[in-house]
């Protein structure tokens, strides 16, 4: 990202793990005036042009904005609950990139709000070493007005900032809902690294398939999940009987392996159950009405 050589910004950051580290680098290194805090102290060693603090009270009166990302949400709550007094959130802006469920977030915003401030709960889609990059994906939601003052200040930790709702726990749900996609998706790109394993094909072949391919299969499934937006299932690609057919090879392929067979066995069967429903000549996205049956 380039600097913006501002020296009359302010950002505070609370927690200087891997993430708040880089994010606190990237402030400072942005022309931002920074404060940080970090529970155990020590962490911030290194840390060039960053006002180093004791106490998390110091910090968050240090600054307008103050972003949080420490381990867990039950930290944020500890951390609330050891001030002195909530209001000294009055007139600022709390972005909070602490993972946890959306009922924390519900909780986190009330006492915010409450204390007159603004509250922002926010995800960030990247590792350390991406963040700052204009790729980096941050996805926002809470208060809209916060969100809109402070939007120039957040591309510091990633170029692709994407609010999503003025409830601040969307932003949990999407990550969610992100990561169940990564983690599915990467479950079977195991799976497949371990099919050419045993059948002595080469890894870098596969890998390097993957790549070729991969653009447009991210074509195909964006294209199926506003499929599902619209709720039309009529057939416009690939029905489910078609890909049936696929998976049924692929699950046959796993059984004269030595690995486990719930991943392989769970795809086939969402098809067949499909296909049993009527859904056979519909458009594969079809299969969420297996996975949650409409009303």
């Amino acid at each position: 990202m380039e600097t913006t050589n501002q020296t009359n910004k302010k950002v505070s950051v609370l927690g200087l793990g891997q993430m708040g580290y880089r994010i606190a680098q990237l402030y400072s290194e942005a022309g931002y005036e920074v404060t940080a805090w970090n529970r155990t102290p020590g962490k911030g060693e290194g840390l060039e042009r960053v006002q180093l603090v004791e106490t998390a009270e110091q910090a968050i009166l240090a600054s307008p904005l103050v972003i949080a990302i420490i381990l867990n949400n039950k930290g944020i709550f500890e951390l609330l609950d050891g001030l002195t007094d909530t209001r000294i959130f009055a007139d600022k802006a709390l972005v909070n990139f602490t993972s946890g469920s959306t009922a924390e977030a519900d909780s986190i915003e009330k006492r915010i709000s409450d204390a007159g401030g603004a509250y922002i709960h926010g995800a960030i889609q990247a590792s350390p070493e991406q963040l700052g990059l204009k790729s980096a994906t941050v996805v926002i939601s809470g208060n809209k007005g916060a969100f809109e003052r402070y939007e120039n200040d957040l591309t510091i930790i990633g170029g692709k900032i994407r609010y999503l709702s003025d409830k601040a726990a969307a932003s949990l749900a999407m990550d969610t809902a992100t990561s169940t996609w990564v983690y599915g998706a990467f479950v079977g790109l195991l799976y497949g690294a371990e099919l050419c394993r045993q059948y002595n094909l080469s890894l870098k072949d596969y890998a390097d398939i993957i790549g070729d391919i991969s653009p447009e299969f991210i074509d195909y499934f964006k294209q199926e999940v506003m499929v599902v937006d619209r709720n039309d299932f009529r057939l416009t690609s690939s029905s489910v009987s078609l890909h049936l057919a696929v998976v049924q090879r692929l699950a046959d392929s796993f059984k004269d392996i030595n690995v486990k067979q719930d991943f392989p066995t769970i795809i086939r069967d969402l098809l067949v159950e499909a296909e049993q429903k009527g859904f056979g000549e519909e458009e594969l996205a079809a299969i969420t009405k297996v996975i949650a049956p409409r009303k």
